[in-house]
């Protein structure tokens, strides 16, 4: 066992019976937090990796667009109403 667990150990002794609730509550909570970060780590490197694949289709357009025209058109329906 190592010097941090044996000291862990030892205090833990130390600690009435009446408050190993606390003790077990909090060992708990310290769990949820280490499983949290680790799912969280995993998250991040899934999230990076489909954000990668994502940015190789950025700008990629099967066929040609009129830009300007486009945009007319999409200006003459959104203010048809205000003639």
């Amino acid at each position: 066992m190592s010097i941090l667990k044996e000291q862990a150990v030892q205090i833990l002794q130390t600690v009435p019976d009446d408050k190993m609730i606390y003790v077990i509550d909090m060992l708990k909570w310290l769990n949820n937090i280490f499983d949290d970060k680790s799912i969280r780590v995993n998250k991040k490197s899934t999230a990076v990796e489909v954000w990668n694949e994502f940015k190789k289709y950025k700008g990629i357009i099967a066929y040609d667009i009129d830009e300007k025209a486009e945009l007319a058109k999409a200006r003459e329906e959104k203010y048809a109403d205000f003639n």
